[in-house]
């Protein structure tokens, strides 16, 4: 069995930075789901006896246990691909895993090396360079377009205008189809979220001052508020954490934001999900976001935004969306996580096991069992308390374990993210 390699995962501690500014989020999202990160020069590389590749970089490398690296400008040239990192002697030392067994003894040109993206591309920005349209490289027909918007004013510039100084957060969504990075306005094609009667309705910004209302579905990176019972208002001052991580693949992806300077993060996430239907004609995409088109100055009491704290409270915030079933609904559906209880990584049911990690099935409201969460798993076990990424083991199996807000009452859970096996 190879090593697997497609899942990767990136957080603060990779010396990325997501703070209290505009264009944040968006520099985050083009380094970890395009670009990745580039090491300094590797001054020295061999392979041991195991098949494991040893490399020595001029400066501090800021990687991470079980991240995946890419080599390239190697020789051999079997050098050159995706390995996993299987220790980390030092600072400018690593330990990588092969996704595909190397039979050469030496190296004989040392390449260069980065940590990998999660396998997107950018397929549009604008020339303000406060929007972004992501989508899988080398894409199926169901992989959607991901528009993600910073921008502070409507197109006019004056009938829509958000401060700047209030709380920071992109306007998201899933398109199945774009021309150029606003082409949005078209009510035949998939979007997610979607309203019938107002197709641009996510991507509106209306007003000004407090009474601005700027998008619907939200992904808040720096809010006066921990998102864990009542949501201050957009206008009050916000406070950021930088403490994240985002982990997935081409198929979709986890961003676990701590907002309002917090360690316990709360669970954003888009794409593809693993479908109970096999037979589905429509694209089958999931969104995690905060979802609301209330004013800057309107505050929200804990049941009122939904998505704001999915998977950790059973309630309307609780849910996320998905794309319809019944072909012609272009209206979106919420769905709810099917769980034991609502404190995935606080309850200690099963203590017994190392990882007690499973699979997140969802239903909708439209009564369709609907499938299961990629990459997420509900945790069984008390991880304790921890504020950073967490790498963890069981048998072959690796995860990311990352705390995460129990809306229910304000206190920390956790969640494992599944990165895949390491042989």
């Amino acid at each position: 069995m190879a090593t697997d390699v497609d899942v990767q995962y990136f957080s603060h501690l990779n010396g990325l930075t997501l703070g209290n500014n505009w264009g944040d989020l968006i520099r985050l999202l083009d380094k970890a789901l395009v670009t990745g990160i580039d090491f300094t020069q590797i001054t020295a590389a061999s392979i041991d006896a195991q098949g494991d590749v040893h490399i020595t970089l001029y400066s501090d490398h800021n990687a991470m246990l079980f991240q995946v690296v890419e080599l390239t400008g190697f020789a051999p040239a079997s050098f050159n691909q995706k390995y996993r990192i299987k220790g980390v002697p030092s600072t400018t030392e690593l330990i990588l895993k092969p996704h595909t067994a190397i039979t050469e003894t030496s190296i004989t040109t040392v390449g260069a090396g980065k940590l990998a993206s999660l396998g997107y591309e950018i397929i549009f920005r604008d020339t303000n360079d406060v929007k972004r349209v992501y989508r899988a490289k080398n894409p199926r027909s169901e992989h959607p377009f991901i528009r993600v918007d910073e921008s502070l004013t409507s197109p006019d510039g004056t009938t829509g205008v958000y401060t700047s100084s209030y709380a920071k957060y992109a306007m998201v969504g899933l398109l199945e189809h774009m021309e150029h990075i606003d082409d949005f306005n078209n009510p035949d094609v998939l979007q997610l979220p979607f309203d019938q009667t107002n197709p641009s309705k996510n991507w509106n910004i209306t007003g000004t001052g407090t009474a601005c209302v700027r998008g619907w579905s939200r992904w808040y990176w720096a809010h006066s508020s921990s998102f864990s019972s009542l949501i201050a208002a957009d206008s009050s001052a916000p406070t950021a954490s930088n403490n994240f991580c985002i982990v997935g693949d081409f198929d979709a992806f986890n961003l676990l934001l701590g907002v309002n300077n917090q360690n316990y993060k709360i669970i954003y996430g888009c794409g593809l999900f693993n479908n109970v239907d096999p037979e589905s004609i429509t694209p089958q995409w999931f969104l995690q976001a905060t979802v609301k088109d209330i004013s800057a100055g309107s505050s929200l009491n804990s049941g009122d935004a939904i998505s704001s704290n999915p998977l950790t409270i059973n309630t309307i915030k609780g849910s996320f969306y998905a794309t319809p079933i019944e072909v012609g609904r272009y209206n979106h559906v919420k769905v709810l996580g099917i769980l034991p209880d609502y404190t995935t990584g606080a309850s200690d049911a099963y203590p017994g096991y190392n990882i007690a990690a499973l699979e997140i099935p969802f239903a909708g409201d439209d009564g369709f069992l609907r499938g299961s969460l990629k990459h997420i798993c509900y945790s069984y076990k008390r991880l304790g308390a921890f504020t950073t990424p967490t790498t963890m083991i069981s048998g072959s199996s690796i995860y990311l374990a990352s705390a995460v807000t129990i809306a229910t009452n304000g206190t920390q859970g956790g969640v494992y993210l599944y990165l895949g096996e390491l042989e």
